[in-house]
């Protein structure tokens, strides 16, 4: 039959020894626990495992959308703005930490072509004039580029793996001639009837240069 609770044994379950109360008691812990509880008549919340948040899921939510607004924002720069509007001094880290549990990670932005905003809207024209046409109209139209190939390697960034202090080695340096080695332009044009010969340009081109 389980004991009275009395004050002392109260006090020393609230402490910490609540398992050992239970088996001399007779007494589930988890009683022991809520009548230490209701003597405090306190309702300051009890000491918690582990570290608290630092940002309320509307405090990510936000740090989210200005991301989305501005996807080259960085790191650094949300800390400040969390900073000013949450009070909260946080390292850029945490900023990052919340981005990446949003699925959101920092990349090197690829590059493309830049086309205005006019000219968007006018390919989206063309393309639309142009999807219902019949096969007898395409027989009509040929289709050219140009290229250019550089004589000595490639032109744009490569990233190598090294280790520290081995930049300068020669198999991880991308080796580069005066002038830049020079380049070729070259001319194509295909068909309904077939592909065209290659022709190489010397200088500038225009529309001129580019008629069959």
């Amino acid at each position: 039959m389980p004991l009275p609770l009395s004050p002392p044994l109260l006090t020393n379950s609230a402490n910490g020894f609540a398992r050992n109360c239970s088996s001399n008691l007779l007494t589930p812990k988890n009683q022991l626990s809520w009548c230490s509880g209701s003597r405090k008549h306190s309702v300051e919340n009890k000491q918690r495992s582990g570290r608290l948040r630092t940002f309320s899921e509307r405090d990510e939510r936000w740090i989210v959308r200005q991301v989305q607004i501005n996807p080259r924002t960085s790191a650094v720069k949300s800390t400040l703005k969390c900073k000013s509007r949450f009070r909260k001094s946080v390292n850029p880290e945490t900023v990052r930490n919340v981005l990446r549990k949003h699925k959101y990670h920092g990349r090197v932005a690829r590059r493309k072509h830049y086309i205005s905003k006019a000219n968007r809207k006018a390919r989206l024209a063309f393309a639309k004039m142009y999807v219902k046409q019949l096969t007898e109209f395409w027989e009509n139209v040929i289709f050219v580029d140009e290229s250019k190939s550089n004589i000595f390697r490639s032109d744009g960034k490569q990233n190598v793996w090294h280790t520290p202090n081995t930049a300068l080695h020669i198999k991880n340096v991308r080796p580069a001639v005066k002038y830049g080695g020079g380049n070729q332009l070259v001319w194509g044009c295909m068909a309904s009837s077939g592909v065209w010969h290659l022709d190489f340009i010397d200088g500038t081109t225009n529309k001129y240069v580019c008629l069959p």
